[in-house]
């Protein structure tokens, strides 16, 4: 089905699985589409300040045991702006233009996932993650730390309690509530985390930790869902599968599995390793 402005306009209920699969499908292209360029900002940036690293699928290994304090903060803190950035344009461009159009639920899942990726190591300041990194690199005290780490929480928790409400526009209007919620952030943050992992096999075991214990704040947009479908529907643009999310499906797939063997960015050349 080619992308198109028009709404949806077919009265069948798809089958519950079908319903399911976009919204989860998508979570898991959008996670590919900003995880793995996240870690080669932080590569990019530390070639750009002279050092070498090698590029993996979900982490970076760069040799930057001669770099200074700042540079590393510099490195360290470029990968969540980066995912700022993408998630703040997606979500313009969501807003903007594409809300009522087929290509609006990966651009959503772009947003939704970006800002994930810039909230989430501000969660972890005080405890763990880029922005921890950083800051310890600069030597920042730690109630600066604990103040970010508190103000990261609730801004992730209502960023994700709003997505889970403009998710809920993503399926049939014909759905109960039960499945809307479930279709809508229940798949993404359970089956879709665990076909994210899946995709990245193989994870140190720091990894993969952080990114079962992250998808916590699913559980906001599971709220977000069932406040907003507790009220009155919403207007439905639920599109089914198509060829073009097939093509950035398999787009993502591919990224993904190429960085698993590694990719070194070194001065003078990459090459895969």
């Amino acid at each position: 089905m080619p992308l198109s402005s028009a709404l949806p306009t077919n009265t069948a209920v798809p089958p519950t699985w079908s319903i399911v699969a976009r919204p989860t499908l998508l979570f898991v292209a959008a996670y590919a589409f900003n995880s793995s360029p996240h870690e080669a900002t932080h590569a990019l940036v530390a070639y750009a300040l002279g050092f070498n690293s090698t590029l993996f699928q979900m982490w970076v290994n760069p040799d930057a045991a001669a770099a200074s304090p700042g540079d590393l903060a510099i490195i360290a803190a470029s990968g969540p702006l980066f995912s700022l950035v993408v998630g703040t344009t997606c979500g313009f461009l969501y807003w903007s233009v594409y809300r009522n159009r087929p290509a609006g639920l990966f651009l959503l899942m772009m947003s939704l996932i970006g800002v994930y990726s810039f909230l989430g190591p501000v969660v972890g300041a005080s405890f763990g993650g880029d922005f921890q990194a950083a800051l310890e690199f600069i030597n920042a005290p730690r109630s600066v730390r604990l103040a970010a780490t508190a103000l990261g929480v609730v801004v992730l928790a209502l960023w994700m309690f709003c997505m889970g409400e403009e998710l809920t526009r993503w399926v049939p209007s014909q759905v109960d509530r039960s499945v809307n919620v479930l279709a809508t952030t229940v798949a993404p943050w359970v089956l879709g985390v665990a076909l994210v992992v899946l995709l990245y096999w193989p994870l140190p075991r720091s990894l993969l930790g952080s990114t079962l214990s992250g998808s916590a704040f699913w559980i906001f947009a599971v709220g977000g869902a069932l406040y907003r479908t507790s009220a009155k529907p919403s207007h439905s643009v639920g599109f089914p599968m198509s060829w073009p999310d097939a093509i950035v499906l398999a787009s993502a797939l591919c990224l993904v599995r190429i960085l698993t063997q590694g990719i070194r960015i070194a001065h003078g050349g990459g090459s895969l390793l």
